[in-house]
């Protein structure tokens, strides 16, 4: 029996439609990634499923035992005093029995693994991340039948990240999942379902082979539509002819022509990201020298000088807590150092966009967010538009420029933002997580935007693919009061501490281990992994090359939309070989290690 199944869901927001027919079914232990565009529902199609909210009409029907645990995007932490104690609530809600020890245990790990040292921290006194992470731990304890997550990546750095990932994947009950992450949501779900045209679609296997599927589905209905043109034509210049030509016609005819002009056919409008204004700049835009930055009772970072020039792209990345936000307010004058001195270029301008999307009040309305003057008129580098067809380019349609900018979904506080800001000319664009609750469309043509601009950028994010795609350098941040500079983007960064951690390690080995001691041996599961590794390798470098003939192909390249899905299936084609031949590499030089050591015996 499922665990859950919904039908026929309708819904609507005051005149915008949500859900128009919708149908899921989850099956026990699955995992699901649910996609689709900022906007269009999907944080409302979590609350139907767990009740909070109900459809307009259709139903959903849940196991009559099932427990299900909902981690919104800006959870309720209720009465609690510190955030050991939202933790224990979500161990009260678990079905096993526990001694008053071993909830506290369970709890304290969860929170420790969500990288939250401080367990006994006041609720009142934590920030909203790490609330948030805190309501994620309690979630998790609960050990539900159905888990729904929305946006559970946001304020979480990589090795968090990871751990959850392997906590959801170990996860017995089934899992309903909406991220921005790419990375991670491929690595998670078994299933992909997408909210688009106010229905579900469902897709089989990772986000990989849904973006191969978006993409094949995208180039047949390219075809159909093409074919469903040349027929209009063709019965136009029919409809064309005299009547007296027509009078002959039979009449199933007429109505097949009147039936093809009059056919409507939904596509989804492109989101357009005019280019941003540019300030003439420097050849420096910021000038740092022997920083040292935190507050007046602790340092965080110490003895960093850095030099941002003009056309780099800077990500700051580190964990939670060690300071990333800090330093780029320093940098930026916010919070003065603690010692060492920051110079700010004579002609540097700068753009942020902060975690809070400062710079929206609620009270306003789309068209008020939307137009810093005003008025009816916006300036663009291109020239003077109207507000509505400005942020028409946004996806805000004419109807929704009265809405109150606090009905709006986080992605599209950043888009409607996102519009506010790039009518300032500037030329140092700082943002801080802008990736967070942004869907994936937006966040492809961000990068593309960023890759396209001439300024410079400085960018504190979590998303790995998002770096690798965007920067062209990282200043790693990892807690210990350094700040290191490395050229390329994440996993450049990743590859060098892998580098710098396996020599010493190899050589200390060498010294320490006698030649006597047998290197370990493949286990049988890793024996057998390692045989069958080779045809899923030339599979995996069979989707790569498919993708970047895709890219190469002239006609994906001319339809943005296309290109986009195209770019986004390669990309993850590209990693998901890459973690392939990882893990063959290391099977590999252990099972050489085993033979060379069994050879000399």
């Amino acid at each position: 029996m499922p665990i859950l199944t919904a039908q026929n869901l309708h819904k609507s927001h005051g005149a915008s439609v949500l859900l128009d027919g919708a149908e899921l079914h989850l099956a026990r232990g699955e995992k699901v990634g649910l996609v689709g565009r900022n906007g269009t529902g999907k944080t409302t199609l979590l609350r139907i499923l767990t009740g909070m909210e109900s459809p307009d009409s259709g139903n959903v029907v849940r196991r009559r035992d099932a427990h299900v645990a909902y981690l919104q995007q800006d959870p309720p932490v209720g009465t609690t005093e510190t955030l050991l104690d939202i933790a224990l609530a979500g161990v009260k809600l678990c079905r096993e029995h526990l001694e008053p020890h071993e909830a506290e245990l369970r709890a304290e790990q969860a929170l420790k693994g969500l990288g939250i040292p401080d367990i006994h921290q006041k609720v009142a006194e934590a920030s909203g991340g790490t609330r948030r992470r805190a309501a994620l731990a309690a979630a998790l304890l609960q050990q539900p039948d159905l888990l729904l997550l929305d946006e559970p990546t946001n304020h979480l750095d990589p090795g968090t990240s990871d751990w959850l990932q392997a906590e959801l994947r170990a996860m017995p009950g089934a899992l309903v999942l909406v991220t921005h992450d790419r990375y991670f949501l491929n690595q998670v779900v078994d299933r992909i379902v997408e909210l688009r045209h106010r229905k579900l679609k469902s897709y089989d296997g990772t986000f990989q082979d849904y973006l191969q599927a978006r993409l094949d589905e995208d180039n047949q209905a390219e075809r159909v539509e093409s074919n469903r043109r040349q027929r209009l034509r063709a019965e136009l210049a029919w409809l064309g002819t005299s009547p007296a030509a027509r009078s002959c016609k039979p009449k199933a005819r007429l109505d097949k022509a009147r039936a093809t002009v009059a056919q409507v056919v939904e596509v989804d409008k492109p989101l357009v990201l005019p280019m941003f204004q540019l300030e003439r700049m420097g050849k420096v835009l910021l000038d740092a020298q022997d920083l040292r930055v935190g507050w007046p009772d602790k340092t965080v970072i110490q003895h960093l000088t850095l030099l941002v020039t003009r056309g780099e792209r800077i990500g700051i990345v580190g964990p939670n807590g060690a300071g990333k936000t800090t330093l780029l307010r320093t940098l930026l004058g916010e919070i003065p150092p603690l010692a060492g001195t920051v110079a700010r270029g004579a002609t540097t301008q700068v753009m942020q966009i902060d975690q809070q999307r400062s710079g929206l009040e609620p009270q306003w309305t789309v068209k008020e967010a939307g137009s810093p003057a005003g008025t009816e008129w916006v300036v663009t580098p291109t020239g003077k538009m109207h507000i509505a067809g400005y942020l028409e380019q946004f996806l805000f349609k004419f109807d929704d420029l009265r809405q109150p900018v606090t009905t709006l979904s986080g992605g599209q506080k950043f888009r409607l933002l996102l519009a506010r800001k790039l009518q300032e000319p500037m030329n140092l664009l700082v943002l801080d997580e802008p990736t967070n609750d942004l869907d994936f469309e937006t966040l492809e043509l961000l990068e593309e935007t960023l890759l396209s601009w001439p300024g410079t950028a400085l960018i504190v994010s979590h998303d790995r693919a998002f770096l690798d795609r965007v920067c062209t350098a990282i200043i790693d941040v990892p807690g210990d009061g350094t700040a290191t500079r490395h050229a390329g983007g994440w996993s450049d960064l990743q590859a060098r501490k892998v580098q710098k951690f396996i020599a010493p390690t190899a050589v200390a080995q060498v010294r320490a281990t006698p030649k006597t001691d047998a290197p370990p041996k493949l286990t049988f599961a890793e024996d057998k992994r390692l045989a069958g590794m080779e045809a899923e390798i030339e599979a995996a470098e069979a989707r790569v090359a498919a993708a970047e003939a895709l890219l190469a192909d002239g006609a994906v390249a001319a339809d943005f939309a296309r290109l986009q899905l195209a770019i986004a299936a390669q990309t993850a084609a590209a990693q998901a070989r890459d973690a392939l031949w990882a893990e063959w590499q290391r099977l590999e030089d252990k099972q050489r290690a085993w033979q060379g050591w069994k050879a000399e015996r």
